[in-house]
């Protein structure tokens, strides 16, 4: 699949390993958040995922991208991307967020600094400890 939305300068930008996939935004994200839950493990290798959620509005997505779709814990449906190039996963987009596309926060280049709200999904989380960051922590979806 390719994929291109028109925007202008963009202030935030993210790349792929190989450089084939890239995404700028002119905005900074909506929500920023880490989620404990298995699909986001799976996904990064890592005991949480950190996500920050940007609105399509203005966002451009250039290069070819591999797309896994599946129905997460949370019953919502989710399409996992990565570049089909090199693998690297770069996107979800969740029916749980409408209009917003998640990008996996080690993607995206100085100087965006990643600051969440919140822990989700904390009931599949790893067994060692959450870091004592004050965040609110949600056994599952994120509440506003």
């Amino acid at each position: 699949m390719r994929m291109r939305d028109t925007a202008g300068d963009a202030g935030v930008k993210a790349r792929c390993d190989c450089g084939a996939l890239t995404f700028s935004a002119p905005r900074p994200p909506v929500l920023q958040l880490l989620c404990h839950c298995r699909d986001c493990q799976a996904a990064t290798g890592a005991a949480f995922a950190r996500l920050p959620f940007f609105s399509l509005d203005g966002t451009t997505v250039v290069g070819a991208v591999q797309a896994q779709s599946f129905t997460a814990a949370s019953g919502n449906s989710t399409v996992r991307e990565r570049c089909a190039a090199c693998g690297t996963v770069m996107f979800d987009r969740s029916t749980r967020f409408p209009g917003l596309l998640g990008v996996i926060a080690e993607r995206l280049a100085a100087p965006f600094v990643f600051k969440p709200v919140c822990h989700v999904w904390t009931d599949s989380g790893q067994p060692s400890p959450l870091p004592d960051d004050g965040l609110r922590r949600f056994p599952r979806n994120f509440e506003r």
